[in-house]
């Protein structure tokens, strides 16, 4: 690399980080100017409802109203991070020394079949208790916390078919 090309990627980087920096300003901008409208619409009420005798009821359903469009505006700006349950899984491959055991592929390979537990055990001639063992170490080796996460990154490895 010359250094023609380190300076153009060092101004790439100065460029996003202003930008980013310029959006958070208007972000924060905006933030506050909704929320000095909230309190302002809220002293208005507050005025009208000691000045002018404004029922009590109707103040507080006009409070909520309030709180409802912005709980709501709050919930669509900041609700659309992704579950990680539906998130695509990405090709995962394990580390040596995190690599399944015979029995422990052998059960997963029982659990992508539908079975419980219970049905594992019986099949295995185990304890309950140790195929609890094996579908914990499983999901930890994963790095999953459910046993539909745990048979697609399974069939991603093509560990089970």
């Amino acid at each position: 690399m010359n250094i023609m090309e380190l300076t153009k990627k060092s101004a790439v980087k100065t460029s996003r980080a202003k930008r980013s920096k310029k959006e958070f300003y208007k972000y924060v901008i905006f933030m506050g100017l909704l929320l000095a409208l909230a309190i302002a619409a809220l002293k208005t009420f507050e005025y009208y409802h000691f000045a002018y005798k404004l029922r009590t009821d109707i103040y507080i359903a006009l409070v909520a109203v309030i709180f409802l469009g912005l709980g709501i505006y709050l919930g669509i700006r900041f609700g659309k991070k992704q579950n990680p349950v539906n998130t695509p899984l990405r090709s995962v491959s394990l580390p040596k020394e995190m690599e399944l055991s015979a029995r422990e592929a052998e059960v997963l390979r029982l659990i992508s079949a539908g079975l419980t537990n219970q049905e594992i055990a019986d099949k295995l001639y185990l304890s309950l208790n140790t195929i609890k063992s094996h579908t914990n170490s499983i999901y930890s080796k994963l790095g999953v916390k459910r046993r539909t996460q745990a048979i697609e990154i399974a069939k991603q490895l093509q560990i089970v078919p």
